[in-house]
C-alpha cells in the first residue's frame, strides 16, 4: 500500500510540473492557450513565490523582451507615448540644467542692436565699449538630438535667472541675455535675445525670463547655451555700479542659490 501511494505521488508531481495546453495537444510553454483569452480581473507580472506581481496601471502596455546574454524572456508593464494622430508631436526630450556661478560686470559696454543668427562674440579685450561683450553662463548648457527628417521637430528653450546691482546710491544697469544654438559642432548662433534694466537702491534685483521655440529642426546634434552682456551701467556713484547676472552681488538679500540660472530644453518630434 505504501509503494502504491509513493508511485501515485510521483505521477501527481510530474503532472503538476507538466506543460498545460488549452485547445492544443502540444503545448509550447507552461500554459499554452490556442484561442482567445478573456481576463476579468488582474494580470500580474514579475512576481515570485513570495512576492505578488505587478498589475500595472491605466494606459500601460504589456511588454515581453529578451534579456541578453542568456536569451531569457521577461515580461513587464511599460508606459508608451502614443501620438493623438498622424503627424502630431510627442515629447522626446525634457531636461533642465542650472548654474550658480553667474557673471559679473563693472563697466559699460556697447548698447547696440543684436541680430538673430549672428555668431557668438567672445568677451572683448579690455571690455572695449565699442564691441559686444557676450559672456557665457558657464553651466547653462545642454545637448539634444533630433532624429526625425520630416522638418517638423521643435525645441522649446526657456531661460530664467536673477539680475542684481550694487552701488553707493540709487542706481541702474541695463543688460541683455541670449540663447545660442550650434548644430553638429558648428558656430553658436543667437536664437533669442532680450534686453532689460534693473533700477533701485543697492541690492535691487529682478527675475529675468527668456523663451523661444525653434521650428523645422533638421536631424543632428544641437548644443544650447546661455550668455549675457552688460550695456549701460551708472558709473557716477563711488563705488560705481556693479551688475551680477545669475550671481548674488549683495549676500544680505540674495544667495547664489536664490540667484541661480536655469535653462530648460524640451524637444518635440513626430511619433
Amino acid at each position: 500500500m505504501k509503494n502504491k501511494l509513493y508511485i501515485l505521488g510521483i505521477f501527481i508531481n510530474i503532472a503538476l510540473k507538466a506543460q498545460v495546453g488549452i485547445n492544443t495537444t502540444s503545448p509550447q510553454k507552461m500554459l499554452d492557450v490556442n484561442g482567445d483569452l478573456n481576463i476579468r480581473k488582474e494580470l500580474r507580472v514579475e512576481g515570485t513565490d513570495l512576492i505578488k506581481g505587478n498589475s500595472g496601471s491605466m494606459g500601460q502596455l504589456y511588454k515581453v523582451k529578451t534579456v541578453l546574454p542568456n536569451q531569457i524572456l521577461t515580461d513587464s508593464w511599460k508606459t508608451v507615448q502614443i501620438a493623438k494622430g498622424t503627424g502630431s508631436l510627442s515629447l522626446f526630450y525634457l531636461n533642465t540644467v542650472k548654474d550658480t556661478e553667474g557673471v559679473e560686470f563693472d563697466k559699460n559696454n556697447l548698447a547696440a542692436q543684436y541680430v538673430l543668427n549672428e555668431s557668438f562674440t567672445a568677451p572683448n579685450p579690455n571690455n572695449d565699449s565699442t564691441k559686444k561683450n557676450w559672456a557665457w553662463i558657464k553651466n547653462a548648457k545642454d545637448v539634444f538630438t533630433v532624429t526625425k527628417s520630416d522638418n517638423k521637430s521643435k525645441a522649446i528653450l526657456s531661460l530664467q535667472t536673477v539680475v542684481q546691482i550694487t552701488a553707493n546710491t540709487t542706481s541702474s544697469a541695463s543688460f541683455a541675455c541670449g540663447i545660442f544654438v550650434s548644430k553638429d559642432g558648428g558656430l553658436e548662433q543667437l536664437k533669442a535675445v532680450r534686453n532689460d534694466v534693473v533700477r533701485g537702491p543697492s541690492g535691487a534685483y529682478k527675475v529675468y525670463n527668456l523663451n523661444v521655440t525653434l521650428d523645422e529642426l533638421s536631424p543632428g546634434i544641437y548644443t544650447v547655451r546661455a550668455a549675457c552682456a552688460n550695456r549701460n551701467l551708472n558709473l557716477t556713484s563711488v563705488p560705481s555700479t556693479k551688475l551680477g547676472i545669475g550671481k548674488a552681488m549683495d549676500q544680505i538679500s540674495l544667495s547664489n542659490d536664490m540667484a541661480q540660472t536655469t535653462l530648460t530644453t524640451s524637444v518635440l518630434q513626430t511619433y
